[in-house]
């Protein structure tokens, strides 16, 4: 009978050095033996000092953006279009054939009438002037918004809100002043509408879509506001042991002895 191959059993990787415990000051109980490489006052690092990171940019900086454009792109052609003609009428003797017994020129800064003969009479019109409060209010919102104020500055997103609608309102106001004068067409009358009606048409569509975008975007950030976290948090540290009562000191595992050998057989 043979003998076996190792004379006891497999003990394993061996256990790291234990470090002594040294005598604790005051005769309060020393602290159990470490192993190699650890320390009980271990932390993870504090994140460092600086200015704090801003607001993640989400899809609500990308509506401001797109939104500030809207307005920019509305405002002007509003105030493109207060300089331009709105409409033409003319009213014809018989038919549309001939020259016309008087013509009339529709802008928002003036209306004229003139009549063949006789001099031409022009008047002023005050659609200008909430075209060009629209306009310049919209182009400060748009500023504000395409420079991202919205995240730092909640009045800034009312503000783009109150613009749109307002620049809505006056575009749409006198395009619908000027289709107006379509009505009083007749056999012998006619309307032409003009280039400003169209550029006001443009903006009233480019300030529709803002106020919807605008809307949506302070809706959509509106959320109950959760408590802050406390500036410069350590996470908890554990108790240690020579706070509380005295641990049991703790002891390198003991092996088992190996088994005797059974007598070999000649």
């Amino acid at each position: 009978m043979t003998e076996p191959t190792q004379p006891g059993p497999y003990t394993g990787p061996p256990t790291p050095p234990i470090q002594p415990a040294a005598p604790a000051p005051g005769g309060w109980p020393a602290p159990p033996p470490q192993a190699a490489g650890h320390h009980p006052d271990a932390y993870p690092p504090s994140a460092p000092y600086g200015r704090p990171p801003g607001p993640p940019k989400g899809p609500a900086a990308v509506s401001e953006r797109v939104s500030g454009a809207l307005l920019l792109v509305g405002a002007a052609l509003a105030v493109g279009a207060s300089f331009a003609t709105l409409d033409k009428s003319a009213e014809y003797a018989e038919g549309h054939s001939g020259d016309a017994v008087y013509r009339t020129v529709a802008k928002p800064w003036s209306y004229s009438n003139a009549i063949p003969g006789q001099k031409t009479v022009e008047v002023t019109q005050f659609y200008g002037v909430p075209l060009l409060i629209g306009g310049l209010v919209a182009i400060a919102a748009a500023v504000l918004l395409l420079a991202g104020s919205g995240r730092r500055l909640p009045p800034a997103r009312v503000l783009g809100v109150t613009a749109a609608a307002l620049l809505l309102g006056t575009t749409l106001t006198v395009a619908t002043a000027a289709f107006n004068d379509t009505q009083w067409d007749t056999d012998t009358r006619s309307t032409t509408l003009g280039p400003g009606f169209y550029l006001l048409t443009l903006a009233c569509l480019a300030a529709l879509a803002a106020t919807v975008l605008t809307v949506l975007t302070v809706l959509g950030t509106r959320r109950p506001a959760g408590p802050a976290p406390a500036p410069n948090q350590y996470p908890p540290q554990a108790q240690q042991p020579w706070q509380s009562a005295a641990a049991p000191r703790q002891h390198p595992p003991t092996q088992p002895p190996p088994p005797s050998q059974p007598p070999s057989v000649s």
